[in-house]
């Protein structure tokens, strides 16, 4: 149960930058905000990202197609996988991969040239 666990952000390297490549506009001030997410990875995952005024939530199976739903409403079929360690989910627009390093969590999106990374702190 390696990813289950609450994680606290604490860094986030091109997030805005990632943000404006999917087409969506936020002051540069405004970064990533405060974000917690909550991975509970027992037959099937379950992920929920708790965000300033928003609270995001998507469950899947390894392996297996699942319809899954994107943090704007959108929903959409993939399969996701895990290997060596690594989550991947590939949404209509970008790939997002996941995993704990240590006691931390490590997201990548990238969505033509450009990644975003974001670092969570394990705090369960």
């Amino acid at each position: 149960m390696a990813f289950t666990g609450k994680y606290v952000l604490e860094s986030c390297e091109n997030y805005v930058e990632f943000l404006e490549a999917l087409g969506i506009t936020m002051p540069k001030e405004h970064g990533a905000g405060e974000v917690i997410t909550e991975i509970h990875q027992n037959d099937e995952f379950r992920v929920t990202k708790h965000m300033k005024d928003k609270t995001w939530c998507i469950k899947f199976p390894i392996g297996k197609e699942a319809e899954l739903e994107t943090a704007g409403g959108m929903k959409f079929k993939t399969t996701v996988t895990l290997e060596g360690g690594k989550l991947k989910i590939q949404f209509p627009n970008y790939l997002y991969t996941a995993e704990v390093v240590a006691d931390k969590l490590v997201e990548v999106q990238t969505v033509g040239g450009v990644t975003a990374k974001m670092i969570s702190k394990k705090t369960n």
